[in-house]
């Protein structure tokens, strides 16, 4: 043999041997080099290096950074972005990524993205440049260790640990506005559906949300192309929210009117809406686009949640951190639907005056520390207490409203920059307590209005002095009745309304309803004057023992009056619904949230879910994986605590 051609033929023998070992997973390779024939040579296994590195996880409910320090919620939609390089910075065809965790040493249900080209150099401006994995529904609570490896591969694995927090839930009463514009004569029904529920699961470090509609909502003739009506609405709501529940509940009460170019300057733009700073009161508009509504209820309840405007269009915090009310860090919206990367480049804060907007890092770590610190307040038992209300004008002058004694849980102020002294007969100071300012800016519009719960003492109060704290000046005062009011209240019930008379015509009063032993009210009226009040009683709860209270105004001592509703209300009609993405593509999650609201009830608990007519275990929220390409409907049943039930379905279309 030619020695040559042995050698040539000796070297081929040789690669191709590694090539196949390689190829076969051998640990060994076995060669005959040239000039042998009775000899074999063993080379060492060396095992090919992957190149593809996974080089961060940015873990993201709404909005993170890369360090991943924003706090994540527990059982709130989560998705991972995995980043991938590699040495070369070439990309990597048909690779997929799969997570691993483990909570307290017990493994959870892995999850494997799908096959994708793995990028090079992930980029977090790029949406496709990384996997982007929806987190199963068991590993979004506690600390949680997350790993991440190229599936398949033995080395190369990236992990993270991660803490879900619990956070309470929002509940939101939805307060219809039957609006009078005064220079028309015309009036807008109020809305009777929930527009903000899905804007506000999207962007809000929450994981559930309670909506209830209010059952009566409330009358209002004004003209709100001008700012005092916008004011003296909010002042409405806010003592509506007093005489139902208590101004100082976590409960967010937001009011809304149905948007119209009949009352709403459509050519040139006006109010939208306006919201206390701090304190859980709100009102705007409902748009035609639920889109619109939502962003505006995230605004006003954004001021609620104790958010100051973000600086584009409008001054704003100084503290906001960047410029242009920037979002500052990359956002994701559509979580459990069609994932849509939102840059900081392009998006503004929600608290901004700016388009297109979403939530900066800087707006829901403050949402989040809000709602843990002051969403599911511990309530002390309820006394005999002043509701002290007041407004205040540009020039400081303080006007005071009716003072109503009701039974609520006298709170520390937020700020007390005013003070009220109770006074007896004689003139003397029986107690003095601490009052908040309520503000409320908005452009064109801005509003101040005193508030307080003060304990009633158990000598009479003849009147109230109010308190400039600042400058220990006297601002305002209310004088109150101390003579014992007496007043046989009665009520004529026809099929539909009812009249409520009391027969005192110059005293204002608050008159509210309930069916539940006083448990919950239903305000009907508010400082209503001579003496009388009809009642329209078909949105009113169902159920037995149902009455009116008459709670007089400006008295020193509690003075309530009760009238029963001879024949009980039929229990109304229940109504569910259901918000979450309407299409979403092949392989993608599909997170859906139940709602129901109640005239007996208010927000409902009690849900039932199914899919194409199959039943699934899920609460108020449905996380689906793995839905196969076409229609499917979804169907909640929402039940009441008297068994009734309201049924309403969606349909989700999966894309190929």
């Amino acid at each position: 043999m030619n020695l040559r051609l042995a050698s040539i033929l000796s070297f081929f023998t040789l690669a191709l041997t590694l090539i196949v070992g390689l190829g076969m997973d051998t640990r060994q390779s076995v060669a005959a080099p040239a000039g042998t024939t009775d000899q074999l040579t063993y080379l060492p296994f060396v095992a090919k290096a992957p190149d593809l590195f996974i080089t961060n996880l940015e873990i993201s409910q709404s909005v993170q950074d890369a360090n991943n320090t924003v706090p994540l919620v527990a059982n709130r939609p989560t998705v991972v972005r995995v980043y991938t390089a590699t040495s070369s910075g070439n990309s990597v065809p048909n690779t997929s990524i799969t997570l691993t965790a483990t909570r307290n040493g017990v493994a959870l249900t892995p999850v494997t993205s799908g096959v994708k080209t793995a990028s090079g150099a992930s980029s977090r401006s790029s949406l496709s440049s990384t996997y982007n994995v929806t987190l199963p529904a068991d590993w979004l609570s506690g600390t949680v260790l997350i790993t991440a490896k190229v599936t398949g591969e033995p080395i190369g694995s990236f992990t993270k640990l991660v803490t879900f927090n619990t956070v309470p839930t929002l509940n939101v009463v939805l307060v219809p506005i039957n609006y009078t514009h005064t220079p028309t004569g015309v009036t807008f029904p109020g809305p009777n559906s929930d527009g903000i529920s899905d804007w506000i699961m999207r962007a809000y470090p929450l994981s559930n949300m309670n909506v209830t509609l209010h059952p009566n909502g409330m009358n209002f003739s004004g003209n709100l192309r001008e700012a005092a009506s916008w004011e003296q609405l909010l002042n409405d709501v806010s003592q509506l929210k007093d005489n139902d529940i208590d101004f100082y509940s976590p409960t967010v009460y937001y009011a809304y009117i149905d948007f119209d170019c009949g009352w709403f300057n459509c050519s040139t733009g006006g109010i939208a809406g306006i919201g206390w700073i701090g304190f859980r009161a709100a009102v705007g508009f409902d748009h035609p686009s639920t889109e619109v509504t939502g962003e505006l209820a995230g605004h006003e309840i954004g001021h609620n949640f104790g958010r100051y405007h973000a600086p584009c269009g409008v001054s704003g915090d100084a503290n906001y951190p960047y410029t242009g009310a920037s979002i500052g860090q990359y956002g994701l919206d559509g979580i459990g639907g069609s994932l849509e990367l939102l840059s900081p480049n392009d998006y503004v804060d929600m608290m901004s005056y700016c388009d297109p907007v979403w939530v900066s890092d800087y707006t829901y770590e403050a949402l989040y520390t809000d709602q843990v610190n002051n969403g599911a307040l511990v309530w002390a038992p309820a006394e005999e207490s002043l509701v002290v209300r007041g407004s205040v004008a540009e020039d400081g002058a303080v006007s005071l409203n009716p003072v109503y004694i009701l039974p609520q849980t006298a709170v520390n102020p937020q700020n007390g920059l005013y003070e009220v002294e109770l006074l007896d007969t004689a003139g003397n100071i029986i107690a003095t307590h601490s009052l908040d300012l309520l503000i409320a800016e908005e452009e064109g519009v801005s509003a101040q209005a005193i508030h307080g719960v003060v304990p009633a003492p158990e000598v009479p109060v003849a009147e109230l002095r109010i308190v400039e704290v600042a400058s220990g000046t006297a601002v305002a005062n209310r004088t109150l009745s101390t003579a014992s009011m007496a007043a046989n209240a009665t009520l004529n019930q026809r099929s539909e309304t009812a009249t409520v008379s009391w027969g005192i015509a110059d005293v204002p009063a608050n008159v509210r309803y309930t069916v539940g032993n006083g448990q919950t009210w239903t305000t009907v009226g508010l400082n209503v004057l001579g003496g009388s009040l009809d009642v329209d009683l078909s949105n009113l709860p169902g159920g037995g023992n149902g009455r009116f209270q008459i709670i007089l105004a400006d008295q020193g001592t509690p003075t309530r009056f009760e009238v029963a509703l001879p024949t009980p209300l039929a229990d109304k009609q229940p109504t569910a619904w259901i918000t979450g993405p309407n299409v979403v593509s092949t392989g993608a999650p599909a997170e859906l949230y139940a709602f129901g609201s109640d005239a007996e009830d208010g927000a409902l608990r009690d849900f039932a879910w199914s899919v194409d007519g199959e039943a699934v275990d899920a609460d108020s929220a449905l996380f689906l994986h793995e839905l196969a390409p076409g229609e499917h409907v979804i169907t909640l049943r929402a039940t009441t605590s008297s068994g009734q039930t309201a049924v309403t379905s969606k349909v989700i279309t999966v894309a190929p």
